[in-house]
């Protein structure tokens, strides 16, 4: 007897109607097959049979289908691992600055003192214009606690499962001696992270190796992989600078993260960068504001809303403060709101041309069709004003909706905002600067990308997402704003290796 189903709709294509739905739904079946069949572009339906989620998909396009693969830790304990005592060792100096990793030395945390501040995050991205596989991503952030602290929750399991409450499952299956005896064993960690759709499982050891606390996953979803914390203190030691640099392995999860990372050359690091994000703010967060019984981790508050899109200000990107990080890949700023919401996400790629033409380039509306999941752009009638016009975004996105239509304005620069559409509100603004000489040949342009994408009114898996795991709106508004930027920049520029 088949078994009594439930249809949940995952985008809101389908809300619009018989409109919605001609466009056709690829859905997995009620057997529970390991492999959805992949249908025509639209929305897609998941089945939930008997107590079991059953995977499903129709066409992954985009980094916005980050909402469907939720990437918070990918390997962190909880408060049901064993009991060890740790004692962890003062954390005076700069940590981490020597820290082993692939290819180049990654900066050392003093070098984003300057870009951070208490409502500001500093990403790093790979420099090549197209990341190989498993590529490293940085996150930076602020921390309201000594260095200290930020390490006592580092090497506490029972603290990962306080900042990180989906986590289901962590134990402690086995020791070895560590690299430092004053610290304790190292600990291997059995993980279970329930995210909406499925389950991810793993094991992962905890260590400190000098001044460098990781996350090695060696079985399982994301495995082989790391994830490198580093500090150094601020504020003469009241505060933190906290480095996460992240290198995950996504294909080993399942199916569909195998598909996601293979659909465009920036998928796999923005998943990354998701990844890390969530955690680099989720051990901030728990350092400020210690969890309590009774209450969950302190977390963004009040209503997810976007700025003006002429207030979007990516300037200091260009400034002399990102100078070195500039030359050690592609830059973003994530900007928060006193309360901890999304203000606004930009990312910052150097593009070979002169910048008045550059500038040209990435504002006409026709341009950004490099965005990964914007199918097509058609201008709307002629308008009536030389410097505003409209236009309609068709997608071709699983999970979320972005079909819409935008009113863009130049001043000089582009800015456009969503009027019409699931996402109505979502804002984006182009700024482009001469580039800082790079000893290369030739001129080049910085160009500046920022975004609000209001991806928690996008579909039904974003907004369970956000819902589950406020930071999400941040993490997804960092994925999308990257693939972006990169995507048109691998368009004008495609032999250009860097952000310089």
């Amino acid at each position: 007897m088949r078994p009594r189903a439930l249809t949940l709709t995952l985008s809101r294509k389908r809300e619009r109607g018989a409109a919605g739905r001609a466009r056709g739904q690829g859905f997995a079946s009620a057997k529970g097959t390991r492999e959805a069949e992949e249908g025509p572009r639209g929305p897609c339906a998941v089945v939930v049979s008997g107590k079991r989620k059953r995977d499903a998909i129709g066409r992954l396009r985009g980094p916005a289908v980050l909402a469907a693969v939720w990437l918070l830790a990918p390997a962190a304990p909880s408060a049901a691992s064993v009991t060890v005592s740790i004692q962890p060792l003062p954390l005076a100096g700069e940590v981490g600055a020597a820290a082993p990793g692939e290819g180049a030395t990654p900066p050392p945390p003093a070098a984003f003192a300057g870009a951070l501040d208490d409502d500001t995050d500093v990403v790093l991205f790979p420099a090549a214009r197209r990341p190989t596989s498993r590529p490293v991503v940085t996150v930076a952030t602020r921390v309201r606690g000594t260095p200290s602290a930020v390490g006592a929750v580092l090497l506490d399991p029972n603290r990962y499962r306080a900042a990180l409450p989906s986590l289901v499952r962590a134990d402690v299956v086995a020791t070895r001696a560590g690299s430092l005896p004053s610290v304790g064993p190292d600990r291997l960690l059995a993980w279970e992270l329930e995210i909406p759709l499925f389950n991810l499982k793993g094991k992962a050891w905890l260590t400190r190796q000098a001044d460098v606390i990781e996350l090695t996953l060696v079985e399982g979803a994301f495995a082989p992989g790391h994830v490198r914390f580093r500090m150094a203190p601020a504020d003469g030691g009241r505060a933190t600078i906290l480095v996460s640099e992240a290198q995950l392995e996504p294909r080993s999860a399942n199916w569909i993260f195998r598909r996601v990372a293979g659909h465009d050359p920036w998928s796999e690091t923005a998943m990354t960068a998701a990844a890390a994000m969530v955690l680099a703010r989720a051990v901030a967060l728990e350092v400020a504001v210690p969890h309590q019984a009774g209450r969950g981790p302190a977390r963004p508050e009040g209503p997810m809303t976007a700025p003006a899109a002429a207030t979007l200000d990516g300037s200091t990107l260009a400034g002399p403060t990102f100078r070195g990080l500039r030359k050690a890949g592609v830059v973003a700023t994530i900007h928060r709101t006193r309360r901890g919401r999304l203000a606004h996400v930009s990312a910052a790629v150097s593009i070979a041309g002169n910048p008045t033409e550059v500038a040209a380039r990435v504002d006409a509306p026709e341009s950004w069709t490099a965005f990964p999941g914007w199918k097509s752009v058609t201008r709307l009638a002629p308008p009536q004003r030389q410097d505003e016009l409209k236009i309609t975004v068709e997608d071709d996105v699983a999970f979320v909706d972005l079909d819409a239509t935008w009113d863009v304005k130049y001043g000089p620069s582009a800015g456009a905002t969503v009027i019409a559409g699931a996402t109505k509100g979502a804002v984006l603004q182009w700024q482009v600067f001469p580039a800082p000489p790079s000893g290369l040949p030739g001129q080049a342009a910085l160009a500046v990308l920022s975004e609000q994408p209001r991806l928690d009114e996008s579909g039904y898996v974003a907004r369970k997402m956000i819902e589950s795991e406020p930071l999400m709106e941040h993490a997804l508004a960092l994925a999308l704003t990257y693939a972006d930027v990169a995507a048109m920049a691998d368009r004008i520029d495609p032999g250009r290796a860097s952000s310089k």
